[in-house]
């Protein structure tokens, strides 16, 4: 009778474990860390010599396989950006004389798609498997400019008259510290081992702000800016003041391109960790 028992327990549990293999057969949890470069494009970036401005960054990731080509990924991204034209090669921009830094955080939503299916559990993944992510993401950062040995706030500042009484409407709204952005890109994933993966990736985010680093279209009024705060001229127009005694305005205007969106990538290698929570009993 205890055999027989024994043997119904057996199969019970069999049955069972089939039932999960089938439920969860492609599904399990990742974990990684990551780490890399953050690069950023917009009216400070140089053109082809934006990666002179490159700065580290790194995340974290969660994700779980859906089936055997897709996976939902969330992660958070902190890296810092930044740009000097200083170290332009246009002397144009260099006569413009502006620089920024700023730390970014972003949390996001990626779907994961793999060119080689995983049709089986992960004991059974391919060991190199190209792939491409998309989603959706919310990022803050926080342009800052260094004048002597302090380093300011600009978006408080207005340098582009944001702040400024504004009957005629002739400059832009003050713009928000956090945004929603478009991450997306691709990479490929290595096997290590059983449970370990590696990937290296690259991704851009494509934002909706122009203001990254605190530049977008033209100058304000000097006047206007000096009356609301003197530093808002200071951090508006960093020309050399005994070449351009009235600013660089007076030569063209133009602060930036405002025709076109900020964007910053990230380049890294991730390390991850395969999660297997579904395990059969043992019988001794």
């Amino acid at each position: 009778m205890k055999a027989i028992k024994q043997v119904l327990l057996l199969a019970l549990a069999l049955l069972f474990c089939s039932e999960l293999s089938a439920q969860y057969r492609f599904g399990y949890f990742r974990v990684g860390v990551s780490g890399g470069a953050m690069n950023y494009f917009g009216d400070l970036d140089d053109d082809f010599g934006v990666y002179k401005f490159t700065k580290p960054a790194g995340g974290i990731q969660g994700s779980y396989r859906l089936n055997p080509m897709l996976q939902l990924r969330m992660s958070y991204l902190y890296g810092l950006i930044g740009a000097d034209d200083a170290m332009n090669n246009d002397v144009h921009r260099r006569r413009r004389n502006l620089s920024f830094r700023s730390e970014v955080q972003e949390v996001s939503a990626q779907l994961v798609i793999d060119f080689i299916p995983t049709d089986r559990r992960y004991l059974f993944r391919p060991y190199l498997v190209p792939y491409i992510f998309g989603g959706i993401g919310i990022f803050s950062f926080n342009p800052e400019a260094q004048y002597g040995d302090s380093w300011v706030d600009l978006q408080p500042l207005g340098t582009e008259g944001q702040w400024l009484a504004d009957p005629e409407n002739k400059y832009p709204e003050p713009y928000e510290l956090t945004q929603f952005n478009i991450p997306f890109g691709g990479g490929l994933r290595f096997r290590l081992s059983t449970r370990w993966d590696m990937e290296l990736e690259i991704g851009l985010r494509k934002t909706f702000t122009d203001y990254l680093d605190d530049v977008s279209g033209y100058y304000a009024d000097r006047d206007q800016l000096v009356a609301a705060n003197p530093l808002s001229l200071i951090y508006s127009d960093r020309s050399d003041p005994v070449e351009w005694p009235n600013g660089v305005a007076a030569y063209n205007g133009i602060r930036g391109d405002n025709t076109q969106k900020d964007w910053y990538s990230y380049t890294g290698v991730t390390f991850i960790y395969i999660l297997d929570w579904v395990k059969c009993p043992t019988f001794r």
